[in-house]
């Protein structure tokens, strides 16, 4: 059951389940907390707790006229971890939500007890990212449509169409507002020289058909990040938790438990 509170002036729409350590889950683009809830029963269901939360204009979040930024969201999830008085947590972020989490990391790294960066990237030089794609046409043409001939592009051949259609009925759900202002704000992000101060045990998942964060964009994050361990998933396209969710839920369990974050965190 989906839960309210509001920070810095934004009602904002979260789950939170389960008992012990805490695992904070970042959606991505156009997307919102339902695409983890697939992980968060699990992980509920294992001992541990877990907050899924929507982005301000995503899902059920308060739809704001600004505050679209990487930097904005990094603060307003940790007021929101305040405001539950929720202190150590694991990180898992996908796509933007994981350029939300390598902010917070820098900006909270004492907080971070483990971080997990799904299908993200720490910089699109080559302006590759679909969502760049999407907001470029949108200025000769509709938004809706200039999404339509794109989207496509972040699955696989074998993604069921059942998850594709799920996938995308859930993303138009975000308004354009939102959506146009946070691609105008982070396109041109770049935070490769901070990420190397990263010290949480940090895994790295990408996946071998995802056209917008590639695989070797997935292996420069790695590489970027001192320790990280870095895992990739054949078949699978932008979506893993969605077309992949017992792989992914399962290195979600490996990565704490190899780091004994359950215990640092009880």
């Amino acid at each position: 059951m989906s839960n309210a509170i509001s920070v810095n002036g934004v009602r904002y729409a979260y789950t939170l389940s389960g008992q012990g350590g805490v695992v904070v889950f970042l959606h991505g683009w156009m997307c919102n907390q339902e695409f983890w809830r697939l992980q968060c029963d699990l992980l509920s269901s294992q001992g541990y707790r877990c907050l899924a939360l929507d982005f301000r204009g995503h899902g059920k979040s308060e739809v704001t006229n600004a505050g679209y930024s990487i930097e904005q969201l990094a603060d307003d999830v940790w007021e929101i971890l305040k405001a539950l008085n929720i202190d150590q947590v694991v990180l898992v972020g996908h796509s933007m939500g994981g350029m939300v989490a390598q902010q917070f990391c820098q900006d909270h790294a004492e907080q971070v007890r483990g971080l997990v960066l799904v299908t993200t990237l720490a910089a699109d030089r080559g302006n590759r990212l679909i969502s760049k794609r999407i907001e470029l046409d949108s200025r000769q043409e509709k938004f809706s449509v200039a999404f339509d001939r794109h989207f496509d592009l972040w699955f696989s051949n074998r993604t069921s169409g059942d998850v594709h259609a799920g996938v995308k009925t859930q993303m138009r759900l975000t308004p354009e507002l939102p959506a146009q202002a946070l691609v105008r704000s982070y396109a041109g992000c770049d935070p490769t020289d901070r990420l190397q101060k990263i010290r949480s045990p940090t895994l790295v998942i990408g996946t071998q058909s995802d056209h917008s964060t590639s695989a070797s964009c997935s292996q420069e994050l790695a590489q970027l990040i001192p320790g990280s361990d870095l895992v990739l998933i054949d078949d699978c396209g932008h979506f893993p938790m969605q077309e992949k969710p017992e792989e992914i839920s399962q290195e979600l369990l490996v990565v704490i438990y190899k780091n004994a974050i359950a215990k640092r965190l009880a």
